[in-house]
This record gives C-alpha cells, sequence and structure tokens, in this order.
C-alpha cells in the first residue's frame, strides 16, 4: 500500500476507536480493564448514569480493600519466611551434626585402615605405593617358575584383591580429598594387574597344553584338564587322538558343552572354556560410559568492518530508515493514546482527579535462600552400529566366560631313555582362526555336502551361573577387541531353558563372550514401603516390575531378606552389609532396582513439563527429592512412608507421598496413611485420601484451596489464579459474560437488542464486583494457623505425637544416613 493509504486507515481505525471510548465505559480493578460496557444496554442516560456511579463506587471500594489486603497479606508473607527461615536452619543445623559426625566416623574408620594396611605383614604389597606394586608387577611378569595351573590362579586371588582394594580406596575416598593425579596412577596400577591376570592365564593355559601327553585322559587319549578357585575356572580340551568321530565334548564340572566340527577333530588343535567371576572388558568400552550432551557456547562474532556504501545501498537505506520512523511515529501516538486512557481510567471519570492515598509499604523479610538447582543433563541417544551392545541399558551377569580355539603346541617325545621337548619361544598361546561358513544358498544345498573342510557353526550350551536371577531370556555377545565394543553379530538359534537353568546358542566364531540382561528391566516400581520396625531399625520393601524385595535396615547395616523363593539369591539373603555393598551385590545377583543417572532415558517416567516451560524434564525436582529423602530417613524410626498414585500425574515441583506415624512394629491400615504434598518451600499434609476419584491440595484444616507456587517469583497469588480471575463476573451472566475457557479473562458479551427499561433498571441494580477482596483473602490465607510447614520434620510436630518426636530425636546418625544412601540409591520418588 501506498503511503496515502497507511494514513487514510490510521486515520479511520483512530476514529473508530475514538467512537468506541465514547460509546462505552470501563469498569476497572486495580488499574485493569476488566470489561467494556455497551452503552446501548442500559436504557435510559439517567440509568446509564446510575450504573457508571455505582461502578466506581464500587472500584474505589474495592481498591481501598486490596490496598488494605496487600499490606495484610506483605506482613503474613514475613511472618512465613521468618518461619521458614527458622525451621529450615534449625533442620539444617541437624543435619550438618549428622554430616560432621558421620565425616569424623569415616575419617577415623579410612585413618584407621590405613595404619592396618601399613602393619599388615602378609608379603602382599601396598596398591597405593607406587614403588612397591611397580615392583611387585615387574616381578610377576618375569617369574617362570610359577607358570602352572595351581599356581596361577592361586597368585591371581592377590592380584585381583590388590584391583578391588584400589576400586573401593576410589570410591571410598570423598572426592574433595582425591587428587586428579592419584586417581590417574591408581587407574594406571589397576589396568597394569588386570594385564597380569590376564598374562598369567595364558601361561598357565600354555602350561597344560604343553603338558597334554602327561595329563591325557586314559580313556579318550584326548586332554581333560581343570583347575579352579572362586574366582577362575579354566578348562582345556586337547586333540591328541585326531578322532573324527568326536563331535562334541562337555566338561561336566562346568556344566559346558560345545562341538567339535570334523575338520577341527583332524587337526592339532585345543579348546580353553575359562570362566571369571570378574570383568575387565566392559569398563574399557566408551559404551559404559553416560553420554551427556554437550552444551553449544554462544561466541558472538565481532562486527564487520564498515565499508564504503554503493549508490543502490544508500538509497535502500533510505526507506529503511523512512519505515523506521513511521513505525516509530505509530507507536509512540498507540503509546499516548493508551496512557491518556489509562490516565482517564484512573481518575474520576466523572472529571474530578482521584486523591492518591499513600500506604505505608510494608519491607519484606529476607528470606531463606535455597541453594541454585543444576540444570538437568540431557543425554544422547547411542549412535553406533545395530550389533553394538549399549552398556548403559544392558549389565553383564556371572562374568565373562572364554571359548578359544588354540593351537597344540609341540609334544614330548621319548626316544630311548631321551625325553625330546619343543620349546616355544617365545612363550604364547596361539590362536586359531575359524569362522564358519555362511548359509548355503538353497539352490547349491546338496552340493558338495560331505566335504571334511566344511566349518559349520558352533554349538555351545552352558549352565547359568547358581548364583545369578534371569529374568528374562538372557543375550550373549562377543568382545571386538578392535572396536572395545560387545557385539551380538555371528550369533543365531539361542534357546533359553528357565527349569533347567540352561542356555545354548551357536556361533560363527570363538572368542570372549558374556550373557547380558536388561538393566531396567524391573523399573518402573510398582510401589513401595518404607517402615520402621523400632528405634534405628526400618524395613524398605519395593514391588519392582517384576520381582518384590525387601531390604533389612539396622543401624549402619541393611540386608535383603527378600524374596526368599528365589534359590539364587541364597549367597547374598541375610548378609549384613553397608549399602554401597548390598548394591553391588544385588547388581551382580541380577536384581537392579538402582537407577543409573540417565536411566530415564530407559525408563517410562514422569515426564511433564515446567509450568510456563515449553522444555520437558524427565523425573521429579532434584532439590525437592533430596530434600524429601533426608527427611524421609531422619524421621525414619518413627514414620512410616509410601507411596501415591498422585505422584506421577503431578508436576515435577509436586512430590506426593503418603505418610502415618508407625510406633508400634506391625502392618499399617488404609485408614492410618495420610497423603502429603511437598515443593520447594512447603510440606502439607492434605484433606483428600488415597483414594479419593480427583485430586486437591486443600491442606487439613483449611476451608478454601490454596495455590501452591513453587517459583520464587510467584509465591504470591496469580492474578489469574487468585482474587483477580474470581472477580471478573460483575453481575449477571448474561449481561457481562462468564469466564473464558482458559480461566484467565472474561469473555466479551454481545450486544443485545430489544430490553426494555424495567429489565435493564434490574440488571443495573444487581451490578456488584463479586466476592468483596475480605472473602478472597480469607479463602487464600488463614491467618490464625499455618497449614503448611517448611519441611517434613517440622510437620512432624503437627501431625505426631509426643513419643514419635522423642524417638526420632533419639535416632542414630548412622541409621540416618543408611536410610538416606538406599532412598537416593532406588530413587524411589521417581521410578515408583
Amino acid at each position: 500500500m501506498s503511503k496515502t493509504d497507511k494514513e487514510r486507515m490510521k486515520k479511520e481505525d483512530l476514529e473508530k476507536k475514538q467512537m468506541e471510548e465514547e460509546d462505552n465505559f470501563v469498569v476497572l480493578r486495580n488499574g485493569v480493564i476488566l470489561q467494556l460496557v455497551p452503552s446501548d444496554f442500559f436504557g435510559t442516560p439517567a440509568e446509564r448514569e446510575a450504573a457508571r456511579l455505582q461502578a466506581l463506587e464500587e472500584v474505589k471500594k474495592q481498591q481501598k480493600e486490596e490496598a488494605e489486603m496487600a499490606v495484610e497479606r506483605t506482613k503474613l508473607e514475613n511472618e512465613e519466611r521468618k518461619t521458614r527461615k527458622h525451621d529450615m536452619e534449625e533442620l539444617n543445623s541437624i543435619l550438618e551434626q549428622n554430616r560432621e559426625k558421620l565425616n569424623q566416623m569415616n575419617e577415623e574408620r579410612r585413618r584407621q585402615a590405613k595404619w592396618s594396611r601399613y602393619m599388615r605383614c602378609d608379603g602382599s604389597p601396598d596398591p597405593v605405593n607406587q614403588g612397591e606394586i611397580n615392583t611387585y608387577i615387574n616381578l610377576r611378569l618375569e617369574d617362570n617358575s610359577r607358570n602352572d595351573a595351581e599356581s596361577v590362579l592361586k597368585d591371581c586371588q592377590l592380584d585381583l584383591s590388590l584391583i578391588a582394594e584400589l576400586k573401593y580406596l576410589l570410591e571410598d575416598t570423598p572426592l574433595e580429598q582425591l587428587v586428579e593425579k592419584d586417581v590417574a596412577l591408581y587407574n594406571e596400577t589397576i589396568s597394569e594387574l588386570e594385564n597380569v591376570v590376564s598374562t598369567k592365564l595364558d601361561l598357565a593355559s600354555l602350561q597344560v597344553l604343553c603338558d597334554a601327553t602327561q595329563l591325557a585322559d586314559s580313556e579318550t587319549g584326548n586332554l581333560q584338564h581343570i583347575v579352579r578357585n572362586q574366582d577362575v575356572a579354566l578348562g582345556v580340551w586337547g586333540n591328541l587322538m585326531k578322532n573324527p568321530r568326536v563331535r562334541s565334548f562337555e566338561f561336566s564340572d562346568l556344566h559346558f558343552t560345545f562341538d567339535i566340527p570334523r575338520v577341527l577333530g583332524l587337526s592339532d588343535c585345543a579348546v580353553r572354556v575359562m570362566l571369571t567371576k570378574f570383568d575387565h572388558y566392559s569398563p574399557t568400552s566408551k559404551a559404559a560410559i553416560p553420554r551427556r550432551k554437550k552444551k553449544e557456547e554462544v561466541i558472538e562474532e565481532a562486527p564487520p568492518e564498515e565499508e564504503t556504501k554503493k549508490e543502490g545501498e544508500e538509497g535502500d537505506e533510505e526507506k529503511q530508515d523512512e519505515e523506521k520512523k513511521e513505525g516509530e511515529e505509530e507507536e509512540k501516538e498507540k503509546e499516548e493514546t493508551e496512557i491518556d486512557l489509562m490516565a482517564a481510567l484512573r481518575g474520576d471519570l466523572d472529571g474530578e482527579p482521584q486523591e492518591e492515598e499513600k500506604e505505608e509499604e510494608e519491607v519484606l523479610e529476607e528470606d531463606y535462600e535455597d541453594p541454585p538447582t543444576p540444570e538437568p543433563p540431557e543425554y544422547e541417544d547411542f549412535d553406533e552400529e545395530d550389533d553394538i551392545i549399549d552398556l548403559r541399558a544392558n549389565d553383564v551377569l556371572g562374568g565373562i566366560f572364554h571359548v578359544n580355539l588354540l593351537q597344540m603346541p609341540p609334544q614330548p617325545k621319548t626316544v630311548g631313555s631321551w625325553t625330546i621337548t619343543t620349546l616355544v619361544d617365545p612363550p604364547a598361546i596361539q590362536v586359531m582362526d575359524y569362522s564358519a561358513d555362511p548359509p548355503p544358498n538353497p539352490e547349491e544345498k546338496d552340493k558338495n555336502k560331505d566335504k571334511k573342510d566344511e566349518k559349520p557353526p558352533i554349538t555351545i550350551s552352558l549352565s547359568l551361573p547358581a548364583d545369578v536371577l534371569f529374568l528374562e531370556e538372557p543375550q550373549v555377545a562377543r568382545w571386538d577387541e578392535k572396536r572395545k565394543f560387545w557385539s551380538t553379530n555371528g550369533f543365531s538359534d539361542l534357546k533359553f531353558d528357565e527349569g533347567a537353568h540352561t542356555f545354548s546358542f551357536k556361533t560363527t566364531h570363538f572368542g570372549t563372550m558374556c550373557l547380558l540382561q536388561d538393566t531396567h528391566i524391573n523399573m518402573p516400581f510398582q510401589s513401595w514401603e518404607l517402615r520402621p520396625h523400632k528405634l534405628d531399625s526400618a524395613v524398605l520393601t519395593i514391588i519392582a516390575a517384576i520381582v518384590e524385595i525387601e531390604i533389612e535396615i539396622k543401624d549402619a547395616l541393611c540386608c535383603l531378606s527378600q524374596p526368599k523363593d528365589k534359590p539364587e539369591l541364597e549367597s547374598i539373603r541375610g548378609k549384613w552389609v553397608t549399602p554401597a555393598e548390598l548394591i553391588k551385590m544385588m547388581k551382580g545377583a541380577g536384581v537392579n532396582v538402582f537407577p543409573n543417572e540417565d536411566s530415564s532415558k530407559f525408563v517410562s517416567i514422569q515426564n511433564k513439563k515446567k509450568r510456563r516451560s515449553p522444555r520437558t524434564v524427565p523425573g521429579k525436582h532434584p532439590l525437592i527429592e533430596d530434600r524429601t529423602y533426608q527427611q524421609m530417613a531422619l524421621t525414619a524410626s518413627s514414620m512410616a512412608y509410601s507411596w501415591s498414585k498422585w505422584n506421577n500425574e503431578r508436576e515435577r515441583e509436586e512430590v506426593i507421598f503418603q505418610a502415618a506415624e508407625a510406633l508400634e512394629d506391625e502392618p499399617l491400615l488404609e485408614e492410618d496413611w495420610s497423603v502429603f504434598l511437598a515443593t520447594k518451600r512447603r510440606v502439607m499434609k492434605l484433606k483428600m485420601t488415597e483414594f479419593d476419584e480427583d485430586y486437591c491440595s486443600t491442606p487439613t484444616g483449611e476451608t478454601g484451596k490454596i495455590s501452591v507456587h513453587t517459583d520464587e517469583s510467584s509465591r504470591r497469588l496469580s492474578p489469574q489464579r487468585g482474587y483477580m480471575a474470581s472477580s471478573v463476573n460483575l453481575g449477571s451472566e448474561h449481561a457481562y459474560g462468564s469466564m473464558s475457557d482458559d480461566g484467565h479473562g472474561p469473555k466479551h458479551p454481545k450486544k443485545k437488542k430489544g430490553k426494555s427499561n424495567k429489565e435493564s433498571s434490574k440488571i443495573s441494580s444487581n451490578l456488584r464486583l463479586g466476592p468483596t477482596m475480605a472473602e478472597q483473602f480469607a479463602m487464600t490465607f488463614n491467618i490464625s494457623k499455618s497449614p503448611y510447614k517448611s519441611n517434613i520434620y517440622h510437620l512432624m510436630s503437627e501431625v505426631a505425637s509426643e513419643a514419635a518426636l522423642k524417638r526420632v530425636q533419639e535416632t542414630n546418625f548412622q541409621f540416618v544416613d543408611c536410610v538416606e544412601q538406599l532412598l537416593r540409591a532406588t530413587k524411589v520418588l521417581t521410578y515408583a
């Protein structure tokens, strides 16, 4: 459009706007336009003038009430701030005292352990002392006098204990006490010790193969040798007789069977089967590391240097300047119009200036400062080939089993009274290459069927470890040394017999293999409950997706007490250990109810958006969740806690759970439980129950519904959610409209034609502003008594008995720490 057309349209819009302003009068509240009332609706000018004056009077009255309520609300907010600051400081003081006692105890324990290690005189090196451990490693590699299988397995126990000692040291030492240089040295030492174990086991296998003639079985004539301890089982089969009728072999003691194809039955080969309880491969794979997304840093580029402008560019810039000036003029005129309108609206509608009332403003007290909440991390998808195993989603169970095809070394020959032995130099096992033939073409199925060099897939059958619970058919994978990944390539015909506890498969290659199970097979949980037995004693029950477990807690120790119908868990059931040790034992036994930091990537958990935020954040708010675990643990001697079905339906800033006082060691009834709501600032007992059909956040003892806001900026009542929204309906719904669909403003009414003066007069006399500010304020705040507290510990003073409070004060700090560790490890508030 041309400039003339724009000016004409602008003038028409301005005239139309002025006509509408003259034809309507405005009802105000707190400086906000609530409703435009059409002038032709009220009939005679006298009736319209009366309605206008009545509305003006109501507005003045309402503004006065708002000012009074604002002062009162500020006073109450100050009281809340003072109370919350006092309560949180008192709670933090208790937690800090417990933390200091715990740190002192752990420091003393570590100091004593260090002294005991120094005074140990059993010949084992101190893995922390680099001089001692380096000397030990070098001597182990140079000593060839103890390469027999029995000696190697015995010496490997010491190597594994040194590795475990270093790993425990890295886990147990606080991060602030760990020096980056020491961490690197410890990890390097662990890697060197693992290399020593692997090298010595290979040398032991070579020694067995070299002595195959002496160790041969008298019936079959082939080598059949097994040696084992609690960590390693080594079995070697050597083909000395080259009997083509031998199609398979079973290590009966190991419950391990493998096929021997004809091509191998006629060759100088051997098969080593080595089962290990430890896994030195997975930690070296990058698939085991959480894949956090890197934040992109926005780098502001420096503006380019100004160049000489061309004539054409100058013309374009002049046009842009003109358009910019026109836009600025339009905005300025619009602002002036709005300012004039609002100035007129704030003043007396009949032309008299409104007197400004100066109210004494209340200054907000200093609030308790919450620690900053870190931004929740985001994780990348597993972007590898399809055959690669993601170790963030799968656990290696039962250790590792090596099935290696080896070259049989030359055997000693007896010539007269002489025994001639060919030395293997350098001493190392030789791995034979074997790759199964691809599946035959159906058209050529019968051709060359009986070839002696045919290489079919190898069938392997094994009994699953007796101390590992497999909840589904396991997945088998082979270690790819080049890529440093576990791969599923080359496996087929997987068969799982749950009753016989056996597993079989076919593989195209020999190698290092493992069995895997879904890490999150037991997640999310169906329910959970933390119930006290007595002082410093409780039981944590988790009904997971498949199994139901119970963890007994007493003082600083805990143990797995349920399930009792799983014989695979017999070795760990009833064993009192620390929480860290129990977590490791249960994961190794196949009962993983402990989410990882990135488990929300693999588990369908609560995934709600923060109010007014487009970003989706999984799980509960970390600060609220951590505080709830702390306070639950602090009161776990006398209060029982349980899951709530409402927790998953609410936003991440609201944690909902059930709680009940439990001083007797007896199961609780349904009516004993109450529903509680915890936010960043408040904890309250709700009037609703777990079995209600609809959610309601009304606290116990309150008649009105309280709007709870967790953000610092929204702690006061929102105009849309508080008194503003409820006062939009100024009278008759037909005359002034109803609330809009979103609840944030009025629907504009349609003009009604043909109304009589009688009806108009009736409507005018019914004109009112809805509930007064005092009524709305009374519905929102309980002035006499606050229905909420700052934390669970102080809320107990309102809902618990004196005996329960006394027991909480007598609770041992070690018990509190043990409960808190288990709650943090299971993350029941997010994963149930």
